[in-house]
Formats: C-alpha cells, structure tokens, sequence
C-alpha cells in the first residue's frame, strides 16, 4: 500500500522562529523519516496543495454543497459563507474559525435568517447547511475571487479581502455584515455565556468544480470539503483513524490529519508540541516500523506552509546508512 500522508500544521507557519518553538523535541522517527526520505521543499498553500493533488484548483466546492444540502444549486452563484470570529488585535483583524467555537444549529438559522431579510434585496440568501457550515446564494455573477478558509484562519484578513472586479463591493459588503452581527441578540447571549460571538462569516468555494483527478483509490479525512473533492472524485471516504494502528491494510490511501493544523495557526507553541510528540507515538513510529517491514510500499509526507516540503520515502531508503537523521530545526 503506497500512503500520502497530508499534515498541515507540520511546518510552524512562522519561518522565523519555528526552529525555536521545536528545540527540544523528542520526535526520533520522525526526524529518520525526514533524514532518509527524499525531500523536496515546496512552500505552499493548503489550497494550492490541494489543487496540485487533485490536479486542478478547488473551486466550486460551495456549489456542490449546495446541491448536497437539497438547495437549487444551478440557479445562481454560491458561497461557503461560514461563521467565523474577527478579534482585533492592533492594526490587525485575526480571524478564528468555528473549529473554536460551538454555534448551535438554532443559532445558526436565526442568524442566517437575519442576513438573508438584510441581505434580500440584494439578492443574497444565506442557508445554515450545518450549524458551522453556511452558504450564500447570489442571484448576480460573483465577480470576485475569494480566499479559501484553510488559508486565513490565524491570519490577518486585511491580506485575504475578495478580488477581482467586484472585490471591493464585496468587502463592503462584509463591513455591513459584521455591523448586522453585532447587533444581534444571539450574540448578546453568547458573550454572556463566555463563548465568542460569530461576527463575521468568511466567504470562499466560488466557482465552478474542476477536471479533478482522484490521487487515490480511499481518502481518509475529517475535513468536510475535503470529502466533498474525494466523493466527486470517486474515492472512497472515512473519517481519520486515531493512530496508524486503526489504519486498514488496502488500497493506496491519501490520509489528511488535521491534529496540529490548530495549534499552529493560533500559534499555539505548546499545543503544537505536545501534539508533535503525541503523533510520534501514535503515527511516525509506527510509519517507520510499517517501512521497515515492508507492509508500506511507499510513504509520502506533504506539509504546508512557508517552510513546507515532500518527502518521498521507500522502505529501501532506510538501508541509506550515509543519510542521517534530519533535525525539524534544517526545515527552517
């Protein structure tokens, strides 16, 4: 079984000083992994990541959401319009994602029902597909190009604003957005609960789906748009196992793990860690031992990001007694 293991979060975000953040970590298999494989580094989005396996770029993807949810997906243009939480900090608004959030889902139709009474005359409808997952229906051409959601989370949206003809008018609309929110009484009774109020909503998944290519038979992942590529590809769909020991023996397999992807976008240093060594234990070790005995035919580590690589390894790279083990502190 050839294994693409996809683990954004690998590669701390800031390049600067991710070989600080991983002084001192005990990650012994996974340092031989980097040292005997062949790596080739590859800064990268996770969008453009994605599109590169795939083979196209993934656009569409709210579109088909859309038709997965019952909606008319064929009339007019979509949106992922999905909540999200905006915190100042600075000049800087930093965006939070509802990964660290809890919305209901009476929450998310009565907010979304507000925005599309707002909205309406516009011709803009939101519908809460799922309490985290909101997608926007516009009767007129989009005209405007919009950042996915993996690539802005943790970052300052200032960066991430729509382009294109209609960028600006679209950023407008999200400033009148953002005032509608903070007048809501939902809001109200979250921030008295302590929870964080859902201010916001980052749109992204415009377009139309590509000439995609599945890049193998199973994909095993907990991310929803990433199922919704896979299913349109034709792979075979399960969620992530916990550990290697949960992964069956089959086909090849493209596994996403999402278990640091938090921490290092909220530039949690010691969540990343203690997550790191965590994934030692349950999947880098036993990665290894699966090479050495020849129950892996091929390993393929992608990590994205600013410092980001592949890395190619085959059981017969761990006889390469002259390639020594590879400190995380080289990646930088």
């Amino acid at each position: 079984m050839k294994l693409t293991l996809l683990l954004p979060g690998l590669c701390w975000l800031d390049a600067h000083d991710g070989a600080e953040v991983g002084k001192g970590l005990s990650v012994p298999a996974l340092q031989q992994l980097l040292g005997k494989g062949v790596l080739q580094r590859r800064e990268q989005s996770h969008a453009e990541c994605l599109g590169r396996l795939w083979g196209a770029a993934p656009a569409g993807l709210a579109r088909i959401a859309a038709a997965e949810a019952g909606l008319d997906a064929e009339s007019g243009d979509w949106l992922f319009a999905d909540p999200v939480h905006l915190r100042v900090d600075r000049d800087r608004a930093l965006l939070a994602d509802v990964g660290v959030m809890q919305v209901s889902q009476d929450e998310a139709v009565k907010l979304t029902d507000a925005l599309s009474r707002h909205f309406g005359e516009d011709g803009l409808s939101f519908h809460p597909a799922a309490p985290g997952r909101w997608l926007l229906r516009s009767d007129k051409p989009l005209c405007a190009r919009f950042t996915p959601l993996w690539d802005v989370v943790g970052e300052d949206i200032n960066r991430h604003l729509p382009q294109g003809d209609d960028g600006l008018a679209w950023s407008r609309m999200l400033n009148e957005l953002q005032m509608l929110l903070y007048t809501q009484p939902i809001n109200d009774e979250r921030e008295m609960r302590g929870e964080l109020a859902v201010n916001s909503v980052w749109l992204w998944g415009e377009g139309e789906p590509g000439a995609w290519r599945a890049p193998a038979a199973r994909l095993l992942a907990d991310d929803e748009a990433l199922r919704l590529l896979a299913e349109r590809t034709g792979m075979r769909v399960d969620a992530a196992p916990f550990a290697f020991g949960g992964l069956e023996p089959g086909d090849d397999c493209l596994l996403a793990l999402d278990a640091l992807q938090a921490a290092a976008q909220y530039r949690d240093a010691w969540g990343w860690r203690e997550t790191l060594e965590r994934l030692e234990g349950d999947w880098f070790a036993p990665m290894l031992s699966a090479l050495r005995q020849r129950k892996l035919e091929q390993l393929t580590l992608i990590a994205t990001g600013p410092a980001g690589f592949e890395l190619t390894l085959k059981p017969s790279d761990l006889w390469k007694f002259w390639k020594r083990a590879l400190p995380l502190a080289a990646l930088y």
